[in-house]
């Protein structure tokens, strides 16, 4: 409940670039996140 309650919307955003690593890590995790019904109709870009 806390994170929900301190959810923000992001306006402006920094110039420095997102670490290969981390974006490898976080399209993993966005991989394993649940679907309805198991259909797998995920789909990511990346605009780097």
């Amino acid at each position: 409940m806390r994170v929900i309650k301190s959810r923000r919307s992001i306006r402006k955003f920094k110039p420095d670039p997102v670490p290969d690593e981390l974006l490898n890590a976080m399209l993993e995790c966005a991989l394993l996140a649940p679907n309805a019904r198991n259909q797998q109709k995920w789909h990511f870009t990346v605009i780097q």
